[in-house]
This record gives structure tokens, C-alpha cells and sequence, in this order.
């Protein structure tokens, strides 16, 4: 294989643990978006028997589906958006389902009546966030209208807005409050209440309520700097995280340069003596991001080489004159560590002037990945 992916089963044991002593509280294992570009399938498979995971959550009803297949007793949530087709086959498959508006209960409603099966739902109630949610009023008035026959309402929840990348959480507050408003009208102990994400997951233990929803952490990385930072100053203790993902490739050619050469499309980066490169078949249609060009770096045989030049869409160019010996076929970490060095996603976020979320969530799907 010219490129893998390898993921951590141990790892993500890890992880889930850190929660699951922090919080004393249910955990739901956030699998949407491929496992934050895990890969849905594998994520999936190895997470089967270990503990601390509750329930999953997913984006759709193909992840919901895959989830399924191999879990079949933790209950899935799907918390994205569903047309009439697939919300048809939510019901039928009695997954629960996120409620984002009156137009959407009246459909699920519909449906569940006319198939003589029960929706099972979740309303979401909007607190400031401002995409997919109910007006808190809407929420109330609801509120007092069930159960009606064709529903069965498991569950309320929200998120938070800004509770990562600032150490401020008056506006998180302030959403917390809103919730409680709402939940004075829940009757205690009958549904699921939930808001709390990794971030606040690890700082507010107020928002924890019945279970947490755990995301980016699970595998392996802290929310953001910020988050990292209020929570060393609130508890002044070491969590670590440990990554899952690792992303390998091969040297594919070793090439010599002489001084003053071109390296790349739009001749981005010239050559100030000469020099050894390596191209490495990987590009931003794998999901290494243009935006590295000329600023990233990989490890090769352990130690930390430039790219050069523009990443293309499936190769890149990595200067490795200070490194002897390199031959084709050579192990190059783009994520991961080897020798006591390290690459991560939080680096190439910086770099690339995005989050770890991204770096990580557009990671091509067809690239094999395999459990170790």
C-alpha cells in the first residue's frame, strides 16, 4: 500500500475512560462524519465490547445503518437532518432521531401513524447556536402535547455555541441557563436530558446532566488550545489524550536537485543549493490539505523533513538532504510519531490555519485503515 492509516484500539480505550471517571456519567460516542474521519466502519468494529460507551451518535441514516450492523444493542442516535425517505426508514429501524422543528415532528408524526410504529425522538432546542433547533417557546408548547401515541420522546438536548476556542464561558452560561429554563417543564427522571460535549464535558460539570456526547477527545485530541488552558488553570492536574489515528505513506522516488531548481507546480519554492527530495504519494485528494504547501512537515525514517513546493492532488515533495540513506519505499509518518518526533493534527491545523476537526474529518474514506 502506497498510504494507510493505522488506528489504536487501546488508544480510544483510553480516551473513553478518561470520560467516564471525569464525568461518573453515561457516555455517547460520537461516530458521525466517518468517525471524525477514523473511518466509520473500522471505529466502529473495534469499539464493539468495550466499555464506557452508552450509546453512538451519527450524522445519517447510511452511518446509522453501518452502526447497526455491528452494534446491535447500544441505541444510535442520528443527529443530522433526514428527508421524508430516510426518515421513513428511521422509524423502521428504530433508531432515534434529532427533532430540529415543527415541520419535522409533524413528518415523523406522519409517518409513525401511518406505519403503526412509534418515532422515537429527541427534540433539539435551539439556545444559541442559531442552525437545526427549536425556539425554546416552540419547545414548552411541546412539551405539554406529549406523549402523543405516535411518539416516544427520549430525549432533550442542545449545544454549546462558544465553548471551545475562548476562555470565557459567559455565553455558555447563558445557554446553560436557557436549558434549565426549558427543562423546569420535562418531567424529572422520564427522558434523556444532554448538552454536554467534550469540551465542557471536561470543564462544567453542570452541563453534564444524564449522559455526555464525546467527539473529538475520544480520539484522542483536545477540543482546542483554550480548552486545554481552562482546564489546566481550573484543576492544575494532566489529562492526556492519546491520538488513534496514525497516517503512513511510502517514499515513492528519491530525487537529486541542483541549486536554483524549481520544485512543484507555480514554481512555489526554489532550491538555494542543491539538494535530495523525496515525492511521496499523497495529496489533497487524500485529504492532505493544499494549504501545507511549503509549511508542513513529515517524518521520514524518524526524522522531520519540509515539504517543498505545492502539494499536489495525489503527491508531495519533502526535502530530505539532512537525513541519510532514504530509499524508496521508506516509511513517511504524516500523522503520527516515530523516534521521540511527532506530527499531529493540532500542528497541521496551525499551519493550515483550521482546526484539528478539519485535518482529521477530510481524510480521504478509501484509504485503508487498520486496526492494531
Amino acid at each position: 500500500m502506497k498510504t494507510h492509516i493505522e488506528l489504536n484500539k487501546a488508544n480510544l480505550l483510553h480516551n473513553l475512560k478518561v470520560f467516564k471517571e471525569t464525568t461518573r456519567k453515561k457516555v455517547m460516542f460520537v461516530v458521525k462524519a466517518n468517525a471524525y474521519g477514523h473511518g466509520l466502519d473500522e471505529v466502529v468494529e473495534m469499539s464493539k465490547g468495550l466499555p464506557y460507551i452508552d450509546y453512538y451518535a451519527v450524522d445519517s441514516l447510511p452511518e446509522a445503518l453501518l452502526v447497526k450492523s455491528k452494534q446491535q444493542q447500544k441505541p444510535i442516535l442520528i443527529l443530522g437532518w433526514s428527508d421524508r425517505a430516510e426518515l421513513a426508514e428511521i422509524i423502521a429501524n428504530g433508531f432515534e432521531t434529532v427533532i430540529p422543528s415543527v415541520e419535522q415532528l409533524k413528518l415523523a408524526g406522519e409517518i409513525a401513524k401511518k406505519t403503526r410504529r412509534k418515532a422515537l425522538v429527541h427534540l433539539k432546542l435551539e439556545t444559541g447556536t442559531n442552525r437545526l433547533g427549536l425556539e425554546p417557546e416552540k419547545v414548552i408548547r411541546l412539551l405539554g402535547n406529549f406523549p402523543a401515541p405516535q411518539f416516544e420522546l427520549r430525549g432533550i438536548y442542545s449545544h454549546f455555541a462558544n465553548i471551545e476556542d475562548t476562555t470565557d464561558p459567559s455565553f455558555a452560561q447563558q445557554q446553560l441557563a436557557l436549558f434549565n429554563q426549558v427543562l423546569k417543564h420535562v418531567p424529572a427522571g422520564k427522558i434523556i436530558r444532554h448538552f454536554s460535549s467534550s469540551a465542557s464535558s471536561l470543564l462544567f460539570p453542570k452541563t453534564f446532566f444524564d449522559i455526555v456526547r464525546i467527539g473529538i477527545s475520544a480520539y484522542g485530541y483536545w477540543p482546542s488550545r483554550q480548552t486545554h488552558a481552562l482546564y489546566w488553570e481550573k484543576n492544575r492536574r494532566k489529562i492526556v489524550f492519546k491520538p488513534v489515528l496514525s497516517w503512513y505513506a511510502k517514499v515513492a522516488q528519491v530525487k537529486h536537485i541542483k541549486k536554483g531548481s524549481a520544485i512543484g507546480y507555480g514554481l512555489s519554492y526554489r532550491t538555494y543549493n542543491q539538494v535530495k527530495i523525496i515525492v511521496v504519494p499523497v495529496g489533497y485528494y487524500d485529504g492532505y490539505a493544499r494549504a501545507l504547501s511549503n509549511i508542513s512537515q513529515v517524518l521520514v525514517n524518524g526524522v522531520k523533513a519540509p515539504v517543498r513546493g505545492r502539494i499536489c492532488m495525489d503527491m508531495f515533495m519533502v526535502d530530505v538532504s539532512h537525513i541519510k540513506n532514504v530509499a524508496v519505499g521508506d516509511r513517511v509518518v504524516i500523522l503520527g510519531e516515530e523516534n521521540r518526533e511527532r506530527v499531529n493534527a493540532d500542528t497541521l491545523a496551525e499551519l493550515a490555519g483550521t482546526i484539528n476537526y478539519e485535518i482529521l474529518a477530510r481524510i480521504n474514506p478509501l484509504i485503508p485503515r487498520l486496526i492494531v
